[in-house]
Formats: structure tokens, sequence, C-alpha cells
């Protein structure tokens, strides 16, 4: 993780990753982000001065589902969401679907470089 986030200018101060419940997750997703829906991983950026600081929640629930779908095993999916929250923190957005497509891309750089199959079936 240190080594990504030098090559793009960055310093890691502290990353704290809590796994939380299906139920915990919905309770942040309303009480911080006003959404009534599940999600896989909140990010809580502190971020300051290139120096990455961050609290992140993550479902492991809603992880495995979306390993379900992707066709991923766990694994992958858990870096996919790990880096998701890093990349956040990094500036990089998720809102529109051209965001998403770099957010996607980015993300794969990330799990190639732990060398993690990125399909269940190969």
């Amino acid at each position: 993780m240190e080594s990504y986030v030098s090559t793009v200018g960055f310093s890691i101060d502290r990353l704290v990753y809590n796994f939380i419940s299906k139920e915990r997750m919905l309770e942040l997703n309303q009480k911080f982000l006003s959404h009534d829906t599940d999600t896989d991983i909140i990010t809580f950026d502190y971020t300051k001065n290139k120096s990455l600081s961050a609290e992140f929640f993550i479902s492991l629930w809603a992880v495995g589902l979306s390993a379900k779908e992707e066709l991923q095993s766990i694994e992958n999916e858990t870096l996919r969401v790990l880096i998701h929250g890093i990349l956040h923190c990094l500036g990089h957005k998720d809102a529109n679907t051209e965001q998403k497509l770099k957010m996607r891309e980015l993300e794969d750089d990330f799990i190639k470089m732990f060398h993690v199959k990125q399909n269940i079936h190969v």
C-alpha cells in the first residue's frame, strides 16, 4: 500500500480499517450520508498535505455479495474495496460513469500489484 501511494506523491500517516456488520453499515450510511441503502465501504478522509489519514468502515456481507455478482474471489473483492477507499483519499471520485470506469481501472492495477488472480475461474 505504501509503495502504491508514494508513486502518486502521498505518504501514509494513519489508516484504520473497521470490519462491521450489515446492520451497522446501514446505520452509518443513514447517519453520515443520508442513504438508506447497503454499501461495501464508507470512508472518512482526514488526509492533509498529501499525508493519508482515514478511517474505513467495511461490510464483509456487502463485499461477499459484490464478489459473487462480479465473479470474483472474496480476496480480490476485499482488495478492491480497500484500495477503493484509498483512491477516494487520493482525490478520485466515482459519481459518474466515466469516473467509475477510471476508478475500476485503478483498482484493477492495484490488485495486479499483489499478483492476485482477477477471476475465480482462472
